[in-house]
């Protein structure tokens, strides 16, 4: 009996842990000190507000951060080996681990500047930012073609470019470099008309042929088909929660059919054994 009672009790505990980790207030309070953290960090740019509350703020972000690697510890006592398998969860033990450094020495403040990434977290604590998130992820295979195609055509109007604007204006066209830069500056759409494109074709009349089929292949239809991967991507993920969520109804459904129909299957043996022995009884004289 005292051998189970270790591992039940542990047991216990994690389940409770869990809970309270996994629990809504939790959450919302885990949110609350991201967002008051990432405003006092904001507040330690100013002189005036360091020279009166420094050492408030200075306090206060100890105690947040206390905060927050008691919770990296309870999530890692409460999932166990299971903590490593959730990348979030590594994302928020790596960020966690940016912002205690610092404390370590005087050789790491630097990196105390990098306190700010606690705002990521964020990313996992709204589950709509999460998804935002994870879409992307999920959608880095297509986009990644995507940014192959956009560098063939960057290359082939770069070296256009050279070869035909390089000697009239090398500041924009002047190298191979050179002509790439001025390209992603005319894909933004900045200055690219009176900074860059104005100038050429009043020399280069045909260079507006030049400027505005790039503009159509890089802007308007390569950068709106990463947008669409992307919002498909995430419709995908949408409907994959629902499906999952609907085989989860199926499944608990299922069971609980199952257990009523034991239940029943129960009942008729009880009832057929209550007739047995009523049988027997009125045929005793």
């Amino acid at each position: 009996m005292i051998y189970f009672c270790g591992p039940l009790s542990y047991n216990m505990k994690q389940s409770t842990i869990k809970r309270f980790v996994e629990h809504p207030f939790t959450q919302r309070f885990i949110i609350f000190l991201i967002i008051l953290n990432s405003i006092l960090i904001g507040l330690e740019t100013s002189p005036v507000y360091m020279e009166h509350f420094g050492f408030y703020i200075d306090q206060i972000d100890k105690i947040i951060l206390f905060i927050f690697v008691a919770e990296i510890f309870l999530k890692l006592y409460a999932y166990g080996w299971r903590f490593f398998g959730s990348a979030w969860n590594l994302f928020d033990s790596a960020v966690i681990l940016v912002s205690v450094i610092p404390s370590i020495g005087a050789s790491f403040t630097v990196l105390r500047a990098l306190r700010i990434l606690r705002t990521l977290r964020l990313l996992n604590n709204i589950p709509k930012l999460k998804i935002i998130i994870e879409s992307l992820l999920h959608a880095i295979p297509s986009i990644g073609w995507i940014a192959v195609l956009l560098t063939i055509i960057f290359y082939i109007f770069a070296v256009i470019g050279n070869n035909l604007f390089a000697t009239a204006h090398p500041e924009y066209f002047g190298s191979l470099t050179g002509s790439l830069f001025t390209l992603f500056q005319i894909m933004t759409l900045e200055s690219w008309s009176s900074g860059i494109a104005r100038p050429i074709i009043g020399e280069m009349p045909f260079a507006s042929i030049y400027f505005v089929i790039f503009i159509l292949i890089a802007t308007y239809t390569t950068l709106n088909i990463f947008i669409a991967i992307v919002v498909n991507t995430m419709n995908e993920l949408h409907r994959a929660g629902l499906n999952e969520e609907e085989e989860h109804i199926k499944k608990f459904v299922h069971s609980e059919h199952e257990r009523l129909n034991n239940q029943i299957a129960d009942m008729k043996s009880e009832l057929s054994e209550i007739k047995e022995l009523l049988k027997q009884q009125t045929a005793k004289p």
